[in-house]
């Protein structure tokens, strides 16, 4: 029953401590806390920004987006709807009022699962996005225009992003989920936890 217990207790702990993060960016980025506002003129180029936004995001109902296969692209968009738990993540670009350009890479702490880069989807999943920030939702044009793309493999979303026209009011968005990861605490506990069920065994 004792063993029951401590079994119970590290499968707990292995849900429990995970870590939902940017791991590095490349080119045009910097990572920043999230904002209060996730929008212009809070948040504005030359350097695109991005932030962690929540973690083990449980939806059943399913999310609609525009990338769901990995590797993916926005030249090649795969809409569909996801499920399960979701790390959730933000890259905003707004050089206003010159027009821009800003290229680079994300990296996470673990496997892209979808992305968001439409008005509708971003609007759709602003409830996955980093409590106290106030997002653009049902503002237009906040999605990727169509000079701007994205494209997903494994861990990493390589992004080119276009300011607008001159004068223009027009931000770049992208949400991407992620899959949870354990931390490393927490691996390390569930092993410590088999070591000693087998050892309970043995005796």
């Amino acid at each position: 029953m004792k063993t029951n217990l401590f079994v119970a207790a590290v499968s707990l702990s292995l849900i429990g401590a995970t870590q939902a993060a940017i791991v590095s960016v490349t080119g045009g980025v910097t990572q920043i806390s999230p904002p209060t506002i996730a929008n212009f003129p809070t948040l504005v180029g030359p350097l695109a920004q991005c932030w962690d936004e929540q973690q083990n995001v449980v939806n059943s109902a399913g999310l609609l987006a525009d990338i769901t296969t990995n590797p993916g692209s926005s030249f090649t968009p795969t809409p569909g709807l996801v499920v399960g738990t979701f790390n959730s993540h933000f890259l905003h670009f707004s050089n206003i009022p010159a027009p821009g350009f800003s290229s680079g890479t994300i990296t996470f702490d673990g496997p892209i699962v979808a992305v968001m880069f439409r008005d509708v989807t971003l609007d759709l999943s602003d409830g996955l996005g980093a409590l106290g920030t106030v997002y653009p939702t049902g503002q237009a044009g906040r999605g990727l225009n169509g000079q701007s793309n994205v494209s997903v493999l494994g861990n990493t979303l390589t992004f080119n992003l276009f300011g607008a026209a001159t004068g223009a009011l027009d931000i770049e968005q992208v949400r991407v989920l992620t899959h949870p990861v354990p931390a490393p605490g927490a691996l390390a506990l569930a092993g410590a936890g088999l070591v000693m069920v087998r050892r309970r065994r043995a005796v």
